[in-house]
């Protein structure tokens, strides 16, 4: 059977707290992780060039929602470090930016905006828990970087992929 029913009444059972109701900030903080999970294997479908990259980040969001689930997964500064080299690698295929840039050209790219937005609110509702001492500083830190590494990536597909960047014109432009 593919459902058990016990949730039915509008509460889960999270083993780090026990029983919430599915509108607590830990679930909402659970669910914006797993829809960024979701969104980056979309990616990894449009865009198999970054799949390996791809997996590492959802296995390290992954890790992120276990431990603020209750597991103990060793969540450290290594996965931080790892997006910050993977933001200086990419940002050498491209010019500096002089505009705002809006989400579109390739579909790829049109999603990781997508992930990057997902990934700003999943870390807004980790920022309610470490402010109530329910998660580590490593993880906002972690999605703080990876909101910028998938900004970065969506430049860089657009430019592999001879799509130009929407750029934003502002009043007057």
């Amino acid at each position: 059977m593919w459902y058990t029913g016990t949730g039915d009444s509008g509460k889960t059972k999270v083993p780090s707290v026990g029983e919430v109701w599915k509108d607590s900030l830990i679930t909402e903080a659970l669910g914006n992780l797993d829809e960024l999970n979701s969104v980056l294997g979309v990616v990894s479908s449009l865009y198999p060039e970054f799949s390996e990259i791809i997996k590492q980040l959802q296995s390290d969001v992954f890790e992120i929602s276990s431990e603020i689930a209750g597991f103990d997964m060793k969540f450290d500064e290594s996965k931080i470090t790892y997006l910050e080299f993977l933001i200086n690698e990419l940002s050498k295929e491209l010019e500096p930016l002089r505009n705002f840039v809006l989400p579109g050209g390739h579909i790829a790219s049109s999603f990781l905006h997508l992930a990057r937005a997902i990934c700003r609110r999943a870390e807004r509702s980790v920022v309610s828990l470490l402010k109530e001492n329910k998660c580590k500083q490593e993880h906002v830190r972690y999605l703080n970087r990876l909101s910028s590494l998938l900004f970065v990536m969506a430049l860089v597909v657009n430019k592999r992929t001879n799509n130009p960047n929407v750029i934003w014109k502002g009043k007057g432009s």
